[in-house]
């Protein structure tokens, strides 16, 4: 999916006392999120933010990775667990190294 079709769902590991149920967990949700299933984890990014669509795609892209490593190093998801979940989203699967498990070519190589 898109990353401004994308809501970015997690719970800080340093929140279990408040979110025990979803702390250390992050989650890609289509938006929009009707089920409300985000509202399960304490904080949201991506299309949940009104100012993602008036960036251009390199200031989307930017704020893509912002998000990951907020949701890593500040947060305390484990990389393993954020990686998986941000592979739904096709920008961060088109941008990553290309030998990383997931990725993939945005407009793939022709074959010889």
């Amino acid at each position: 999916m898109k990353h401004t079709d994308a809501i970015i769902a997690w719970t800080p590991v340093r929140w279990a006392e408040l979110k025990p149920e979803t702390a250390g967990q992050v989650v890609i949700l289509p938006a929009p999120d009707t089920a409300g299933e985000a509202k399960r984890y304490m904080m949201r990014a991506g299309a949940s933010s009104s100012a993602l669509a008036t960036l251009s795609e390199e200031a989307r892209i930017a704020r893509l990775f912002i998000d990951f490593q907020t949701v890593v190093v500040r947060d305390g998801i484990d990389p393993q667990v954020a990686h998986r979940a941000f592979l739904a989203i096709d920008e961060y699967r088109f941008r990553i190294a290309p030998d990383t498990e997931g990725a993939e070519f945005e407009d793939p190589p022709e074959e010889d």
